[in-house]
């Protein structure tokens, strides 16, 4: 998901530039920069002036073929994401300053600072499960134009995640464009940064506690007439539907809201309560 890679930069050495006009004028067109910022750049009063770095094959190519006086290309090692945005806000990336800067970069970014030792970060991500997710997640934005989504699929047994997934992501080899251009809100990871109400999610678990306490088998029915007025407030279910006679097993497959709120109400709000703290409803998951 990410690896050290050594990537070409160009820098200038001022005292050893013989034409600094137009040398600007010509690594502006090829580096595709600012001819003033260039310009800056060849008068300092230094040795080494770096002007852009993580350059491209054609950019390096170019270079080398101007042989411009005062200028130079050089090697500094840096983060590489070969898989680009998968995966992009659990990852997140090194900046410019060689800190990690959010997603597990950040969380652990003493420790991989050192990991050029040995000190390498092995995740439970499954490539396939993870790539699977953030398709169905662009599918949803194509077919349903969602404004954003995640996706989290877990290993029971251990609690491993297994897929993590958000829409929109990014592609953190290129995190500045997205940083100059103000849309800082894309590399938060959504599950664990966001508050959001859980919504059809906790249907499962509330017909689970109502199952454990006997008050609904799967065949147990509920008449549902589209809406259900709660303290005033009414429910109403997705797209306005009416489905009429459901069983429990049907209510959840189509995730009627009236008929989840039909099976709360057959809870004590303390059984409730108790069984939501059971389920560690309330701590803290422990995730990175």
């Amino acid at each position: 998901m990410a690896i050290n890679k050594n990537w070409p930069l160009v820098f200038a050495s001022p005292p050893k530039v013989t034409e600094a006009e137009e040398t600007a004028e010509i690594l502006a067109g090829v580096l595709n920069l600012n001819k003033n910022f260039i310009s800056e750049k060849l008068q300092k009063d230094t040795l080494y002036s770096p002007i852009k770095k993580k350059l491209t094959e054609e950019e390096v190519t170019a270079l080398e073929n101007l042989n411009l006086a005062g200028i130079y290309l050089n090697f500094e090692q840096g983060r590489y994401y070969p898989q680009e945005s998968l995966a992009s806000q659990v990852i997140g990336f090194l900046g410019a300053t060689g800190k990690g800067q959010y997603g597990l970069e950040e969380y652990y970014d003493e420790t991989l600072v050192d990991s050029g030792k040995g000190s390498d970060l092995a995740l439970t991500l499954d490539y396939n499960i993870q790539f699977t997710a953030e398709k169905l997640l662009r599918e949803a934005k194509e077919s349903l134009d969602i404004e954003s989504g995640q996706i989290i699929v877990m290993e029971p047994n251990s609690g491993k995640i297994l897929a993590l997934a958000n829409f929109p992501n990014f592609n953190p080899n290129q995190y500045t464009e997205y940083a100059t251009a103000g849309f800082l809100e894309i590399f938060q990871n959504g599950v664990t940064q966001k508050l959001f109400e859980p919504g059809s999610i906790f249907k499962p678990i509330t017909f689970a506690i109502a199952l454990e306490e006997g008050k609904i088998t799967p065949q147990t029915t509920y008449i549902d007439e589209g809406v259900v007025k709660i303290g005033g407030w009414s429910i109403y279910n997705y797209d306005l539907k009416v489905w009429g006679e459901k069983t429990m097993t049907e209510v959840l497959e189509k995730s009627i809201n009236t008929g989840a709120v039909f099976v709360e109400r057959k809870l004590p709000h303390k059984v409730f309560l108790d069984y939501l703290t059971r389920f560690g409803i309330f701590e803290p998951t422990g995730i990175d």
